[in-house]
């Protein structure tokens, strides 16, 4: 597997380029609610909604505006060695159809959230599918990388919608979902499920209301 890198020529190239981009590209990026409290010793997992190509790009400055801890990601591997700039970001990589390769991971996923300060990001869906889709793909594939050892992990369920309103361009909004315990997702996995629906559901109100806490553009 392909382990993550941090390099900070990478970093500031990136941060410049994609903040310029989304602002080119979007209104607003909309916060629906705040963060919840992360206990500063707990290292976190944030599974997403996977609707765009945007999302990885979005998930990144979420953790630089809110949660700001080591950003991880995890990709799939023929993508990460198309795309190599982000191993440099932190991305690292899985090979879904390897039996071997989906243990590695598992482990060096483990290992990276062992630090209180690491941020990992996985897409429980496995694949992008629309926001509107009756019924959300969510797979338990999530539980293979907690496992049963870590102990001070917490999973953070966020949402994302690309909304059009007034303007030509559309907006993000945001969602985050109830802060978890990393084994009660292992534990009770349709728990999980449900905050994460339950989840995407409100953030859809939210955007319909224009119910918003805050712009990441005007902070």
């Amino acid at each position: 597997m392909i382990e993550a890198k941090h390099s900070w020529w990478a970093r500031t190239i990136f941060t410049r380029y994609i903040d310029k981009l989304l602002k080119k590209h979007f209104t607003n990026f909309y916060l629906a609610n705040n963060l919840p409290e992360i206990p500063n010793e707990f290292s976190v997992i944030v599974t997403p909604n996977h609707i765009s190509w945007w999302d990885g790009f979005l998930i990144d400055i979420v953790n630089r505006n809110c949660i700001k801890k080591t950003f991880h990601i995890m990709m799939l591997e023929e993508q990460l060695e198309r795309y190599w700039f982000f191993n440099h970001l932190g991305a690292y990589s899985i090979h879904p159809e390897n039996s071997k390769s989906i243990i590695e991971t598992a482990k060096y996923t483990r290992r990276i959230l062992e630090s209180s300060q690491s941020l990992v990001t996985i897409y429980p869906q496995g694949k992008i599918e629309s926001f509107d889709s009756y019924k959300l793909d969510i797979k338990e594939g999530l539980k293979v990388f907690i496992g049963k050892s870590l102990q001070k992990v917490k999973v953070l369920p966020i949402g994302f919608k690309i909304h059009y309103y007034e303007e030509k361009l559309p907006a993000i909004v945001t969602r985050f979902g109830e802060l978890i315990d990393a084994q009660n997702v292992v534990e009770d996995f349709e728990y999980y499920r449900q905050i994460f629906i339950k989840n995407i559901n409100q953030l859809s109100t939210h955007a319909l209301k224009k119910e918003f806490q805050s712009d990441i553009f005007k902070n």
